[in-house]
């Protein structure tokens, strides 16, 4: 992989959408052989004391590009884990990655799997 373009259009949508709709909340991509098979999206809801609206900021098109980018960039790299991407006051505050791998030498030594 390592494109952008190498990536369907529905993992595109999902990651725009979410960074532009989700004000506080997080996005998980579960990557398995190196493409990505699910996507989940968890938006908090904060209730204020006094009932307002968080004031959010805008978000440029070139700031989510390059947002974009460097999450698809995290992808590429990754066989077998996933990506949580943590979002505070509509901004991403936090990219975790967790990888993943099998030791094929180990598998199955004492009978069983890893």
């Amino acid at each position: 992989m390592g494109k952008e373009s190498e990536f369907p259009q529905i993992v595109h949508d999902v990651i725009d959408q979410a960074i532009q709709d989700v004000n506080f909340g997080s996005l998980t991509l579960v990557v398995q052989d190196s493409r990505v098979v699910q996507i989940e999206r968890t938006e908090k809801i904060l209730v204020s004391a006094k009932g307002a609206k968080t004031a959010v900021s805008k978000k440029t098109v070139e700031g989510l590009k390059a947002v974009r980018a460097k999450i698809l960039a995290e992808i590429s790299d990754l066989q077998y884990g996933q990506i949580l991407i943590k979002i505070q006051d509509g901004k991403i505050v936090q990219l975790e990655k967790t990888e993943k791998r099998r030791f094929v030498e180990v598998e199955g030594l004492y009978g069983d799997g890893i």
